[in-house]
């Protein structure tokens, strides 16, 4: 009778949209009770459990393990500072990596987040003997979305290979993908890689990639200065608001990643896997009313002549800041792409989920839920923590 060894999910990143929601999926026993025996959560920013907002009645035990900064020191600095810093690291069997460090000079990006997985890598190879399956995320840049008219004609295929030069020098995730599979060859690990496009999730620390946060505080401000029941016109143009794509939960993302690392055998050796909440690609157009309904607001296509300040959510916050509570709209400021977000996505850029499917994961939910949920925490976050400071 063979004894199996309980398994230890290393979560790096874990505040991150990605990260958060495979701790949160985790600690909610995701597939079944009694999968993971232990699960750590790695990040670099401070977080309380209270204000994690991750459950705390799980059986599955935890360890929050923060202040850890990948991009500091040598390679050797990185490896002792983890060894030292992650309780049993020897144990890690599952290692869900989301951990990125956006510069704006690609090449310092890919300089950067290749030392940070590095030492994540060297560290794991050299302690973690029992290491499994490790997970890392690319996304829809692989498809070149951000290339005017994009590069690939839909639906995107895993199988589709690299963008063309200039812009394939300028993205990490080949030299990502490559050097893992550098390092893997002849260990006891393999891995996979993880592409979502659009992510519809939440974390605690806030984020600049998170697109409902930003909806959440520009509509919020939208529903408190125009008042609720108020039409709200989609801040973009015609052509990107019928475009067709697939967003895709922090949830889902989770809930994959986490069965992946569990079929080895069906997912391993580097393949790639888009993810989608559900096959069939909408458009903003469905969306928004949905979107604007959680604020009381009415969402209705865009307006030709619209107000052009309608047209940049940030210029309508910044005319109107003075309503917002605390006065503080700086989590909006930092995402000036919101303002783009309109306006370049006006070509379909649906995925493909053949692969996905192909290898037996074949879970769906309903992608407009998927935003209601996020802002339902979002929202209980944002009042809790504002209470907070009126206490204060």
């Amino acid at each position: 009778m063979s004894i199996t060894k309980p398994r230890h999910a290393l979560v790096i990143g874990a505040s991150g949209l990605a990260g958060w929601a495979v701790v949160n999926t985790l600690l909610q026993e995701y597939p079944e009770k009694g999968t993971f025996a232990k699960v750590t959560a790695v990040l670099n920013r401070p977080l309380s459990m209270k204000r994690s907002r991750w459950p705390t009645s799980s059986s599955v035990k935890f360890q929050l393990v923060t202040g850890v900064n990948l991009s500091a020191g040598s390679l050797k600095d990185s490896v002792s500072y983890l060894r030292e810093n992650i309780p049993d690291l020897h144990t890690v069997t599952h290692v869900y990596y989301f951990a990125y460090q956006q510069q704006d000079d690609p090449a310092e990006e890919i300089k950067v987040n290749i030392s940070m997985l590095e030492g994540v890598i060297t560290a794991l190879n050299d302690y973690a003997l029992g290491l499994e399956f490790l997970v890392v995320p690319t996304g829809s840049r692989a498809y070149g979305i951000y290339i005017p008219g994009g590069c690939f004609t839909p639906p995107y295929k895993e199988s589709m290979g690299h963008v063309p030069e200039p812009e394939r020098s300028k993205l990490h995730y080949y030299p990502m993908q490559d050097y893992l599979a550098r390092s893997s060859k002849g260990k006891s690990w393999t891995w996979c890689d993880v592409r979502p496009d659009a992510i519809i999730g939440f974390t605690p620390n806030g984020s600049t990639f998170s697109l409902a946060a930003h909806w959440y505080n520009y509509l919020s401000l939208y529903a408190a200065v125009e008042g609720k029941g108020a039409k709200v016109p989609y801040p973009g143009v015609e052509a990107a608001y019928n475009s067709l794509f697939n967003g895709v939960s922090s949830g889902m993302i989770a809930k994959f990643s986490i069965w992946a690392s569990l079929h080895p055998e069906k997912t391993g050796n580097g393949e790639i896997f888009n993810i989608v909440d559900q096959d069939r690609p909408l458009s903003m157009e469905t969306h928004w009313p949905v979107i604007a309904s959680f604020f009381n607001l009415e969402g209705t296509a865009p307006v030709e002549d619209q107000d052009p300040i309608l047209l940049r959510p940030t210029k309508y916050a910044e005319k109107n800041k003075k309503l917002l509570r605390g006065g503080n709209a700086s989590q909006l400021w930092k995402a000036s792409w919101l303002d783009e977000y309109g306006h370049w996505s006006r070509f379909d850029r649906q995925y493909s989920v053949d692969k996905l499917r192909s290898v037996g994961f074949l879970e769906e939910c309903d992608a407009n839920s998927s935003w209601l949920d996020t802002f339902a925490l979002l929202k209980t976050a944002q009042e809790e923590e504002l209470d907070h400071q009126e206490v204060e």
